[in-house]
């Protein structure tokens, strides 16, 4: 079963899921009130460290609102979000009914705007936004307490290996094409066949001019040398993790059941153990 964490809940919530496009985030960021953008923009900043649509859609929404980095586009939104509240109340107000008492009324004093309201208590805007990126990051990690973990536990995220005649499997998705590869802790690279990396030309997914790395000879568990070209995919992705700028090598006479997965894209998951007693890549988040 697959952990889940307070940080997916949180995304799914936002509707941040792993399958949209940065120009999806991005269309997903422009319909959403102020409050919700202050939400959103907290997860893609600690997203975008591990996932790169998330890295090219807070390009494209610091472009969208016209601003150069975070803390002015949180300075921003909690400028509109603030005006919005003092619109709500303004509006609430005027519809009052209105006092019927012989004494003298009060003098009601006109709600201040966000801005003055920040000049007249000498509050830096910078600072606000600060804490609210803070509260939201805390809601975010455990949205179910309000205090901050003295200790905090590291998460693990797990990839399934598939047991068969006595070897291990590993099922991944290239391209969103299903490609199962035999694990071989001893391959420093892993390999595809020449086949394979047709089929991903011919799709747009590679092309020789960008992606085709170099020309080399390999030595193969019997001794052998073989020829190969090694190419780089854009990514892999491997149980719940997707890795980017992944090399592997393509040899002839290699068929789909041939299919090496090295350790060079192993480490690439971040640190992992493999358990192959119980079948399992353990990777501390």
């Amino acid at each position: 079963m697959k952990n889940i964490s307070n940080l997916d809940i949180k995304r799914h919530g936002l509707g941040l899921t792993k399958e949209l496009s940065s120009l999806a985030l991005l269309g997903l960021y422009k319909k959403a009130s102020s409050k919700v953008k202050l939400e959103m923009l907290a997860l893609i900043e600690v997203l975008k460290h591990t996932e790169k649509t998330y890295q090219e859609v807070i390009a494209l929404i610091y472009k969208l609102e016209r601003v150069p980095n975070s803390m002015s586009l949180i300075s921003k939104l909690s400028k509109l979000q603030l005006d919005a509240k003092v619109l709500a109340a303004t509006e609430r107000m005027a519809m009052a009914p209105k006092q019927t008492s012989k004494s003298s009324p009060k003098t009601i004093q006109p709600p201040l705007s966000a801005l003055s309201f920040f000049e007249k208590y000498k509050i830096p805007i910078v600072s606000i936004a600060t804490i609210l990126v803070i509260g939201i990051f805390i809601a975010t990690i455990n949205p179910k307490s309000s205090n901050i973990p003295k200790k905090v536990t590291k998460r693990e995220t797990i990839i399934y290996l598939i047991p068969k005649r006595g070897q291990k499997f590993v099922s991944t998705r290239i391209n969103n094409l299903l490609t199962t590869f035999l694990l071989d802790t001893g391959a420093s690279t892993t390999i595809v066949s020449k086949a394979y990396i047709n089929t991903h030309i011919r799709s747009g997914f590679i092309n020789r001019s960008t992606h085709f790395l170099r020309k080399g000879n390999y030595i193969i568990a019997n001794g052998e040398t073989v020829f190969a070209e090694v190419w780089q995919f854009p990514s892999i992705t491997i149980g719940p993790k997707t890795i980017y700028n992944v090399e592997v090598a393509a040899m002839r006479g290699v068929d789909d059941s041939g299919f090496l997965l090295g350790m060079s894209t192993i480490n690439k998951l971040g640190k992992p153990t493999i358990d192959l007693a119980n079948n399992k890549i353990i990777i501390k988040n």
